[in-house]
């Protein structure tokens, strides 16, 4: 018995190992099935000639019509156009008809009548939407059309305003009550009101319209209405000459209240071209008299006066003027007797002391006293200017930021140092207010509760402003540290200027230069320095991935692998470094998977021609990666295959092609005849600027891309890629109604707000020409 049951124990284990075989054996099987297949040689499918067809009636009518038209027979195209219309067969297409008739409607002179022919056509049968684009463009380009709906926008600009001023404070009283509604509906009147005071006589929106007009008498100047168009224009001329003149008397102002006499002067006389203004006038003679002051002191200063009666150099003067001319700061020093004697003349009045005083401080700065001779200057500059001539000098070297740098790398700390508290306490109130148009006590006035707001709120921007990104106050102090190290590299100030330099970089993310700082500084300790040098190397490969000239990136790449060996960024940088050479290409050009998918005709045979199994969507078949395929540059292709794992968001697995000129040609015109038949139909389907990418296909299309071009100025970063790849699942749309709703909280009163917010029309892309 005990026998039988140990055989039958081992029978069972066997038949246990036997199965565990089989699902082993079952599952490798699975997993191998759901791997896709290795790439074979079927990536592209082979180009087949186009097949052979006799021409129809119809082909040899539309051949009729475009000859017409090419030899502007007007008759003869009319002839043809009217047989195609008798005609139906089997190669006449829906949309030639519609193209025939556009291509009449071609030769009528008057534009007017084009595009109403235009407009009567897209209400027909076309059912091509890239023609549709096309004529609705036509139809839209009426300049006297476009002229009026900028004037348009001009009065939906003030009816937004005046309705936003309403509906604003109504909102907020709705919701806290209407004990405070006449106040703030005040207030915002009040504001309403004030802004007209920003407003120009001629606004951008009605410049562009003075612009549509001109260009229309330019086009037109016989029409029947070009009487009135002109009045229109001739008004539109006399608010853009107020305009202006008023832009350049605001300039002429400035330019006086900073005392830069010689640009108030140039600005006046621009505000005068436009038209007479006394205010202008005014300036200009101001201006004028300040510039002849200014010359008759700058000739003063270097014209050479024979020296006043009763004046003489005796030998004294002689060899202290001998010792100086051969003495400076590079050879041996100057005799101490005559530093001293130097010293002894400098307290003496007049010029002779105030020669010896400036000499004595020059000598003192070349010796390293810095202090000291800013010191003698200025004692030497609060003299008398009228009893000695060196005052003057004396003075402008004190405020020259050229000549003293440390003296004004303080003043300006603390300059910018005040600016950033008011601008922590104040906001947006502490440089300006929003009416400078205005009196500044009356704008003041306006802004009171906005700057009381600011003054409560401003603890909360204190903690919370630590995480928002703020204006570089310090920038010029800093270029003023900068310049003085430049100056005095070994001055008594320079390890102060060189310590605030190191946090002001690192506070700013500038660790190089932080680092580059900290090298003349012995007392920064290994630790520091240690930590400075592996920010600066993450910050150097970070710009690196942001240049796009591939020889200019790897030159910076390099240089990090070098500076930083010892850190982790250098290490990357030096993978980097090789990476780029190994994966090195004339192009990069990229068209991404589902670009293929979303514009089938760039895949099929009118195009690249790819294998359709690489696009279905299934793995196991074979398929290609999310990043698609690349043109690196002559006839060579990169195609990024899903890996082994079936991972599409892995890394991809390349293979390398070379394609036909014939093939190429024919992606390079499918991919340029679909993105601009793509953005016809759907403007925000555009097609991003890059005159590289333009020149490759161009050459491309006409068969020049076996020598590709290796510059590294010519190469494209270009990728093409699908309408969900940019916008994401659901596109944002703007609403149909013309308002947006608003809700509102305040934290200064702890107050909330619902209204609606008149959206003001939108700016049209050529409106910075206007501005």
């Amino acid at each position: 018995m005990i026998v039988s049951a140990t055989r039958t124990r081992q029978k069972e284990w066997e038949w246990l190992r036997v199965a565990g075989l089989f699902i082993g054996l079952a599952l490798t099987l699975g997993a191998c099935a759901s791997r896709p297949p290795p790439p074979g040689d079927d990536l592209l499918l082979p180009l087949t000639a186009p097949a052979p067809w006799l021409p129809e009636p119809s082909d040899w009518a539309a051949a009729r019509a475009a000859a017409a038209a090419l030899a502007d027979d007007l008759p003869a195209l009319k002839e043809a156009v009217a047989r195609l219309d008798t005609i139906s067969d089997s190669h006449k297409g829906e949309d030639l008809g519609p193209l025939a008739a556009n291509l009449v409607h071609s030769t009528l002179e008057d534009p007017s009548a084009y595009r109403a022919a235009s407009e009567k056509l897209t209400r027909g049968w076309s059912t091509d939407p890239a023609l549709d684009a096309r004529l609705e463009q036509s139809v839209n380009d009426d300049l006297l059309a476009l002229a009026w709906r900028r004037r348009r926008d001009t009065w939906e600009h003030y009816w937004a305003r005046t309705f936003n001023a309403i509906s604003q404070p109504m909102g907020q009283a709705i919701f806290n009550g209407f004990v405070f509604a006449p106040l703030q509906i005040s207030t915002s009147v009040a504001h309403y009101l004030a802004s007209f005071s920003n407003d120009e006589a001629l606004p951008a929106t009605d410049r562009q319209a003075l612009v549509l007009r001109k260009e229309y008498l330019a086009r037109n100047p016989a029409a029947e209405d070009s009487e009135h168009v002109r009045a229109q224009v001739a008004g539109a001329d006399k608010k853009l000459a107020e305009t202006m003149r008023a832009r350049r008397l605001r300039s002429a102002r400035r330019a006086e209240a900073a005392g830069r006499y010689r640009a108030a002067e140039i600005e006046a006389r621009r505000a005068l071209f436009w038209g007479p203004s006394a205010k202008a006038e005014e300036i200009l003679t101001r201006s004028r008299a300040k510039t002849a002051e200014f010359f008759q002191l700058f000739q003063r200063s270097l014209q050479a006066a024979p020296l006043a009666a009763g004046r003489e150099y005796g030998p004294e003067s002689r060899a202290l003027a001998s010792a100086l001319l051969r003495t400076s700061s590079g050879t041996e020093p100057i005799e101490p007797e005559l530093v001293e004697a130097l010293e002894r003349r400098s307290r003496e009045p007049g010029d002779r002391g105030g020669e010896a005083a400036y000499l004595f401080a020059m000598i003192q700065y070349e010796g390293g006293a810095e202090d000291a001779s800013w010191k003698t200057l200025a004692a030497l500059a609060r003299r008398d200017p009228e009893h000695n001539d060196m005052v003057r000098h004396a003075a402008h070297l004190l405020r020259d930021p050229a000549q003293n740098p440390y003296r004004a790398y303080k003043d300006m700390r603390t300059s910018k140092r005040n600016e950033e508290i008011r601008w922590r306490l104040l906001g947006q109130y502490a440089t300006k207010t929003r009416y400078p148009n205005l009196p500044r006590p009356m704008a003041i006035l306006l802004e009171s509760p906005g700057i009381a707001s600011a003054l409560a709120t401003s603890p909360i921007r204190l903690i919370f402003g630590r995480w928002q990104k703020s204006p570089d106050f310090q920038q010029l102090s800093a270029v003023l540290g900068y310049r003085y190290l430049g100056l005095q590299p070994q001055g008594q100030h320079a390890k102060e200027v060189m310590e605030w330099l190191i946090g002001y970089e690192e506070a700013r993310g500038n660790f190089v230069g932080a680092l580059r700082i900290a090298d003349f500084l012995p007392r920064i300790g290994n630790e520091k320095r240690a930590e400075l040098a592996e920010s600066a190397s993450a910050q150097q490969l970070g710009n690196a991935a942001g240049i796009r000239r591939p020889d200019r990136r790897i030159q910076v790449l390099r240089h990090t692998s070098m500076e930083y060996p010892e850190n982790e960024a250098g290490k990357l940088a030096g993978y980097q470094v090789r990476s780029e050479l190994e994966h090195a290409s004339a192009q990069k050009i990229t068209v991404t998977r589902d670009f293929l998918v979303e514009n089938p005709r760039v895949a099929g045979m009118s195009g690249l021609g790819i294998n359709p199994i690489l696009i279905n969507g299934k793995v196991v078949d074979g398929e290609l990666h999310p990043a698609g395929f690349t043109l690196l540059g002559g006839l060579r292709v990169r195609f990024d295959l899903v890996g082994e794992d079936g991972d599409e968001d892995g890394p991809p697995e390349p293979i390398y092609k070379r394609m036909s000129s014939k093939r190429m040609a024919q992606l390079a015109a499918m991919l340029d005849e679909t993105t601009r038949r793509n953005e016809l139909i759907d403007p925000d389907d555009s097609l991003g600027s890059d005159a590289d990418r333009d020149q490759f296909l161009e050459r491309a299309l006409l068969g020049l891309v076996d020598r590709p071009d290796k510059r590294p100025t010519a190469q494209s970063t270009y990728v093409y890629q699908s309408m969900r790849e940019r916008y994401g699942l659901v596109r944002g749309r703007e609403s149909i109604l013309p308002f947006d709703l608003v809700f509102q909280g305040s934290f200064s009163d702890f107050s909330l707000g619902a209204f609606p917010r008149w959206r003001p029309p939108k700016e049209t892309p050529d409106v910075f020409l206007y501005r």
